[in-house]
């Protein structure tokens, strides 16, 4: 059990395989109208795990005879890592599934996530070749994932919100906001009293968050981060992965300065290629030339990302050929 602020738990679910299962946290505002903010895998030894640190608090909780009910679970987003366990947890605990409209028109079935999250390779990764690609992207939504997340679809949420509102949490106001960039449906949790904010996966510790194709948005995120800046208040942050993060101001300017040297890499990358252009993979191999081709899977989102906004930028431009599709600097 870690109660890492007065009233509030941290109980995290270990991950596996590195990034692909990252060890996920999941927050218990204990009180007499609590609330679990996101909700984990689904597969069954995470639900026992889940529910043995609950029982925990619970117990301590009423030990010191104070009111302990929980009765909602509110996630960050609809990534595996944060809905799958939702399904589970209302059957075994009774929750209600809060949602808002935007992730619940996404995790409402097989069919609404994959629409959502398989990406177009010709128009996202810019690429000619796509059969590689395309059986990829099947295979971890239709063995991978199920396996992996123990992922369950909402048909039926207990209660939808507008992702601007205030939520009644053992007597005190809390606000969600949109915050995407990750994801396109990415809210947060914040008390401006306490100077609390639950950031999902906007921002975290000691990483920076992953952005990649179909979802997500470079310019999105930044302005959400420029957003959180301002928060009135600010003092934690509690984030979907890692530890808390006791100086806010900080580590969101450290996530500015790093997204604005990434963005002029590419942008000197393609200035560099201008005169017979280049294309996203060389940009790729550029960046990282000693990864694997399976870590373009996991970092070569952000890089697609980053050309797309410095075309709409226009600070770049692209020519379309049969076997490629090539990057030429436009200033």
């Amino acid at each position: 059990m870690n109660e890492i602020y007065p009233g509030i738990f941290l109980i995290k679910e270990q991950g596996k395989f590195g990034e692909i299962k990252p060890t996920e946290n999941i927050y218990v505002l204990a009180g007499n109208n609590g609330l679990i903010f996101d909700g984990g895998y689904g597969k069954n030894k995470d639900i026992k795990s889940f529910f043995n640190a609950f029982k925990e608090i619970k117990n301590f909780y009423e030990q010191q005879k104070k009111h302990f009910n929980i009765t909602r679970i509110l996630p960050s987003h609809a990534h595996p890592d944060h809905f799958s366990g939702l399904k589970k947890l209302r059957k075994k605990l009774g929750f209600k599934i809060v949602l808002t409209k935007e992730i619940a028109n996404k995790i409402r079935s097989k069919k609404d996530f994959v629409e959502y999250f398989i990406a177009d390779y010709k128009n996202d990764y810019f690429r000619t070749k796509i059969s590689f690609q395309v059986k990829f992207q099947r295979f971890l939504f239709n063995l991978f994932y199920p396996h992996i997340y123990g992922i369950s679809f909402i048909k039926d949420p207990d209660f939808i919100i507008k992702e601007t509102s205030e939520i009644v949490i053992n007597d005190e106001v809390w606000k969600t906001f949109p915050s995407p960039g990750h994801s396109s449906d990415h809210i947060s949790l914040y008390n401006e009293k306490k100077g609390i904010l639950f950031s999902g996966d906007n921002i975290i510790k000691h990483i920076t968050t992953w952005l990649g194709p179909p979802d997500s948005s470079v310019e999105d995120y930044i302005k959400s981060i420029q957003f959180i800046q301002e928060l009135p208040n600010l003092e934690i942050i509690l984030s979907g992965h890692g530890t808390p993060i006791t100086n806010p101001k900080k580590r969101i300017e450290e996530i500015l300065i790093h997204r604005n040297e990434r963005t002029q890499q590419i942008l000197n990358i393609v200035q560099e290629n201008a005169k017979n252009g280049i294309t996203m993979k060389k940009v790729f191999q550029v960046l990282y030339p000693k990864a694997r081709n399976v870590f373009f899977h996991v970092a070569g989102g952000w890089i697609c990302l980053t050309l797309k906004m410095l075309e709409a930028q226009k600070l770049v431009t692209r020519k379309n050929t049969k076997k490629r599709v090539l990057f030429f600097p436009l200033k």
